[in-house]
């Protein structure tokens, strides 16, 4: 079992998928935990936010037996709230670790296009969105759908393991 983890502060999302899940989409499990803080927030509630919300993901890891999980990368380009998403992400990992749970960064990119085959410069994330759902996915938010994309990623590593891919664009 592998674990897809798209992390934000109002809006992580998990999803689960066992690596011989075939396209089952029934078999794909998903969670999406967030909190928003109210004006005038001290940084121990936002430690706080990220505990919960860490907590919630390595549960639902644990409980459903992931054994490695891929973890959407930082988007660096997004500075309103960098240094929340790297503490949130710190506890993550550190929560998956004491937890047995191995994790990975990925690429989102290279997630991305393994899935689209050409990345579209505007609306990758809508993007990925259609295509899970012409194939059949649930009705997911735009976050279990990046979750979604980071185990396609995931499953593209196991051998015999069935993951959504299209050849690159010439």
């Amino acid at each position: 079992m592998i674990a897809g983890l798209d992390l934000s502060l109002t809006a992580s999302a998990i999803v689960t998928v066992p690596t011989n899940w075939d396209s089952d989409w029934k078999r794909v499990k998903t969670n999406v935990v967030g909190r928003s803080l109210p004006r005038g927030a001290i940084d121990a509630d936002r430690i706080d936010r990220c505990v919960d919300i860490a907590t919630t993901l390595a549960r639902h890891a644990k409980q459903r037996g992931v054994k490695r999980a891929y973890i959407e990368g930082y988007a660096f380009s997004r500075t309103d709230q960098a240094h929340s998403i790297g503490e949130l992400g710190g506890i993550v990992r550190y929560l998956l670790a004491i937890n047995g749970i191995e994790f990975v960064t990925a690429n989102m990119n290279t997630a991305r296009k393994l899935l689209l085959g050409k990345v579209p410069r505007k609306g990758p994330k809508e993007a990925c969105w259609g295509a899970l759902a012409a194939a059949g996915a649930p009705a997911w938010s735009l976050d279990e759908s990046d979750a979604f994309v980071c185990a396609n990623l995931g499953l593209s590593e196991y051998a015999g393991a069935y993951c959504f891919a299209q050849a690159e664009a010439a």
